[in-house]
């Protein structure tokens, strides 16, 4: 948790890879159970 680095390329940076890997997940998620039923 360093405020010593820029706070607005990091954040923006983390926000985007991380709903990046949210949706991935949920695709993923969703293709994996309706393959399953």
């Amino acid at each position: 948790m360093s405020e010593h680095s820029e706070p607005d390329n990091a954040d923006s940076v983390v926000d985007a890879k991380a709903i990046f890997a949210l949706i991935v997940i949920f695709v993923v998620t969703a293709v994996f159970w309706v393959s399953q039923q």
